[in-house]
């Protein structure tokens, strides 16, 4: 989470900005000539040193437990590119049949760096031919997520926050869940999110068990009808040729409930 949330502090919406990332000699070392010139190449750069720098944190056993959300982060970026490419920015709840490769083969191949980070991602069959769209949503839920866990990690005395951080994670289950529920790969992943989340919230209210109100704060994440679902921790594969998963016209009047999620930008967490 918190190479996540330091990754989304280079960026103002689409782009990211170039003055850090050539500043930062880690991250500057990814860029194809020692100097990243194009917002695309400092997406990769970036893209690139959290990866490196996560999996440096891990065993190496571990190191392709947690490719789905590195991918999640790249859709986030992918589709505001994408977006404002196509003039579709200021449109609400839009939607198309992109998916995470298609987006990545048109804005991010051409440009170079110093590392084969697409080809190391490519363990986890079927996920690059998830809609772009969903998984930029699905970031936007671990992006609660990872906001709530940093919260309580430095000022969970704080109830108030706390509970509105754990709604917005809440709200963002159950949208992803409404628009996305018979696909069982997109469920797969949504339930992997949710998963990170149980595991903070049963190991927060049990440190802190004289806190009698965490238990409200931290909310029990339940589908619209209150169904509590099974959480998703074991290696999935992913297959999205489903008529149940790909795109249609009629689920875009669907897809615009997403917007409701949107109660924070992903990129801030504020006292």
């Amino acid at each position: 989470c918190n190479l996540l949330l330091e990754a989304d502090s280079y960026f103002n919406d689409e782009n990211v900005d170039m003055v850090r990332i050539n500043k930062h000699s880690t991250i500057k070392y990814y860029c194809y000539n020692d100097s990243c010139t194009t917002n695309e190449a400092g997406i990769n750069a970036l893209f690139a040193y959290i990866i490196s720098e996560f999996k440096k944190s891990i065993k190496q056993l571990e190191h392709n437990d947690y490719d789905e959300y590195l991918l999640m982060w790249l859709s986030d970026k992918l589709f505001k590119i994408h977006i404002e490419s196509i003039g579709k920015k200021n449109i609400k709840g839009y939607m198309d049949n992109f998916t995470l490769n298609r987006a990545y083969e048109k804005y991010l191949k051409k440009d170079k760096v110093k590392s084969n980070y697409w080809d190391l991602l490519n363990i986890i069959p079927g996920l690059k031919n998830a809609n772009l769209k969903y998984m930029s949503e699905f970031y936007k839920l671990l992006n609660n997520i990872c906001i709530t866990i940093a919260y309580y990690n430095d000022k969970y005395v704080k109830s108030k926050k706390l509970s509105k951080y754990s709604k917005n994670c809440l709200t963002q289950y159950r949208t992803l869940y409404m628009n996305i529920s018979e696909c069982k790969s997109y469920l797969d992943l949504l339930n992997k999110l949710k998963g990170i989340y149980d595991d903070f919230r049963s190991s927060a209210i049990k440190k802190k068990r004289s806190n009698n109100n965490l238990a409200t704060n931290l909310q029990t994440i339940t589908t619209e009808d209150g169904v509590e679902m099974d959480a998703v921790r074991s290696f999935k594969t992913y297959n999205f040729s489903d008529s149940k998963c790909k795109f249609s016209k009629k689920k875009t009047a669907s897809s615009k409930k997403m917007d409701k999620s949107s109660l924070q930008p992903s990129n801030q967490l504020k006292d």
